[in-house]
Parts: structure tokens; sequence; C-alpha cells
């Protein structure tokens, strides 16, 4: 892990985005007091909590294994936490069926241990857990990375819900650049142990600071500036990139042939091929475009972004 230095406004939600190895998860354990830096300082609502184990530092923790105890029941393991707190124990389990309540677990559910439940019953019991010792900071470790597309997204949107109902300030770690853009307010992409951005989605999206950063958020066509006649790399996002008559109004614009494309549904990604130049990847809402069919295409002078940086 190389230095990293960022900061997440009270209640605010940032995703640590990148490949697998590349510090993410190392990151959110420092945060949470699971592992221990060798230099430096993590700070939670402005103190220091560097030299505080996990259960003094007041963060809940989402494991992508959920971890949950197997010989409790869903509500006893959503209620361990308040237990060592040494709540009453009525008040406990009070409190643990609230919070199984506003996650989606019914009260025969709740009674069941982690093995008769599915794995998203499973990822709600986790994300109770940890919501209900009202922790200043959560942090959730590829929450989703278990479970099919379709939960995933409708979990996803639960999660934002509850983390806004909570106000509590939270991190999520994640290889998934549409998990990350969907529900954060700041992400971070890192690689090889450095933290290359942070910002906005949006910002991040359009106007990445170096190529990784635009691959990591998605397909990005990365072009010879002198292509365009500019200087460095420029990259333009494939839905910014225009085809047919229109395209002739654009200050970059040429004849190209479809090569390739990728059905999506409602939209389809095509490969045209340029003469002389890279394929350009191009995101089209009708998928019709003939193989071998000359297509005009274009770059609107403001789809194009000059990446500032180099990789590291």
């Amino acid at each position: 892990m190389r230095d990293v230095s960022f900061g997440v406004t009270a209640g605010g939600f940032l995703t640590l985005l990148g490949p697998s190895g590349c510090g993410k998860t190392t990151l959110a354990k420092l945060v949470g007091g699971y592992l221990t830096p060798a230099a430096g300082r993590v700070l939670i609502l402005g103190k220091d909590v560097t030299a505080l184990p996990p259960e003094r530092r007041n963060a809940g923790m989402v494991f992508q294994s959920y971890a949950l105890f197997p010989h409790l029941s869903a509500r006893r393991n959503v209620s361990f936490g308040l237990e060592v707190r040494g709540l009453p124990y009525r008040t406990c389990l009070d409190r643990a069926d609230g919070m199984l309540e506003r996650v989606g677990l019914t009260p025969a559910e709740r009674d069941r241990k982690p093995a008769a439940l599915s794995g998203g019953q499973q990822q709600r019991v986790a994300l109770a857990r940890a919501l209900v010792i009202q922790p200043d900071l959560l942090l959730l470790d590829e929450p989703f990375a278990n479970l099919d597309r379709l939960l995933r997204e409708q979990l996803r949107g639960e999660l934002r819900r509850l983390q806004r109902e909570n106000g509590v300030t939270t991190i999520m770690v994640t290889h998934d650049p549409e998990e990350a853009l969907a529900v954060s307010d700041l992400v971070g992409v890192m690689n090889a142990g450095r933290l290359l951005q942070v910002g906005p989605p949006a910002e991040v999206y359009h106007r990445p600071r170096t190529p990784f950063v635009a691959r990591a958020l998605g397909d990005a066509n990365l072009i010879d500036g002198a292509d365009l006649g500019l200087s460095g790399t420029v990259m333009v996002r494939p839905e910014r990139v225009v085809i047919g008559p229109v395209a002739s109004g654009c200050l970059w614009h040429w004849t190209a042939r479809a090569v390739g494309r990728s059905f999506l549904g409602p939209d389809a990604v095509v490969e045209l091929e340029r003469a002389g130049r890279p394929v350009l990847l191009v995101r089209v809402r009708a998928a019709d475009l003939s193989a071998t069919s000359d297509i005009e295409v274009g770059i609107p002078t403001d789809a194009a972004w000059v990446i500032p940086d180099t990789d590291p």
C-alpha cells in the first residue's frame, strides 16, 4: 500500500473501485481497525482512532462472506453487537427486530439460522447487524459480489435508501463500475496500492485523470491526440460518438465500417474500423447497423477529453 490520503464528509458515501489486489479491501480494513498502518493516521469524526481496535471505533463492517454466526438465528446475529455493549436483552432483541424489518426480513425468516437463508437474506442480516449499533462509519467489502444481477441491483438501491435514512458515513469496496457509479457520492479509483482519483461519479467518469481511471469506469475510446490535432491521449465515451449524417457537422468525422457489435438489450456497442486507425467503440440505441455498410462517424468537440496525466 502506497501513501493514501482521502476524506469523506459526514453522511457521505464513498466507493473504492479497482481490480482484485489493488489494495481497496486493505484500505477499508485499515480504516476499520482490522489492520494496523505502518504510518499515518485514521480519523473518524475528527478523532484519531489509529491505535484503537475495531470494537472501539464504532464502525460497522459487512464482509464479502457476511461472517454471520452459524449457530445463531438472524435475530440473535443482529442483536449480538448490542448485547456485548451491555444493553438489556429485551432491548437488544427489539432493536434487532426493528432493523431486520427495515431491511425486509419477515418474522419467520428472523428465527432462521444463516444456513436456512438465501444469499440475499444473509446479506440483509449482515447489513442489519452493522447498522443496528448506530455506527459512525459503515464499511462494506464487496457486499453484493455473491448475488445474482437482479438481486444485486435491488439490494444496492435498498442500501442507498438505508444509508440516507440513517445518515451514516459509508465506505464501500467494489470492482463493479456500474455499482460504484449508481450509489456513490464519491468514487475513488485504485490500482497497485495507489488512489489515482477521487471525485463525484460524473466527474470521474467524464474527466478521468489517467487512462487507467478512464477504463476503470467503463468502455472508453482512448485516441492518440495527434489524430484530432491535439496533444496527449484523448478519451471519448462510446455514447458520445455520433453516427449518420449529423456526424459531418462535427469537427472530427470519418467514414468507418462496422466490424462487430455487442447486443445489450435496448442498446448495442458497435465496433467501427477506420482506415489506418484503431477500432472505435460506439454505443447506439438501435442494433440494426449492417456489418459491412460504410457509416459516417463523428466526435463532437465537447465529447473529447484530453487526459491530463499518464498512468503511474
